[in-house]
């Protein structure tokens, strides 16, 4: 699962990354590296369904996923990778795109958590950058 902001999302922050031109970046992506991925994963943790078969290890209660950083972006991924795989969490693609006999509809968990994720990390990036500008005055 991928989310980019577009551009008009991010029309309230750009005069605060205008005015600082030299460390508005490193800002976005301190934001962006910890509480950005902290708040995506909570996010999405909140809404992934827990089966009905008992004795087995579910994501909801696990530390299901793993994540990646780069410049102006992380990635959330399930651990394990393939879904046969013993460990995987890798299986959770099938309830959120409704693959396979036992999903019959999409509960797409991963968009819906983005869709509150979002607003929450731009409130986050804006108040790292109206910190710094504080900073600067």
């Amino acid at each position: 699962m991928r989310a980019q902001l577009e551009f008009n999302n991010l029309s309230s922050l750009e005069e605060k990354i205008r005015m600082l031109p030299n460390s508005a970046e490193k800002a976005i992506n301190q934001v962006l590296h910890s509480r950005g991925i902290e708040i995506a994963t909570r996010e999405m943790t909140n809404l992934l369904p827990v089966s009905k078969v008992r004795n087995k290890k579910h994501a909801k209660d696990s530390k299901w996923s793993k994540s990646e950083i780069a410049n102006l972006e992380f990635v959330v991924k399930s651990k394990g990778g393939a879904a046969n795989k013993k460990g995987s969490f890798g299986y959770l693609v099938f309830p959120d795109e409704g693959r396979g006999p036992s999903n019959p509809w999409a509960q797409r968990f991963s968009d819906r958590s983005l869709q509150k994720s979002v607003p929450k990390i731009l409130a986050e990036l804006d108040e790292a950058l109206q910190d710094l500008i504080q900073e600067g005055l």
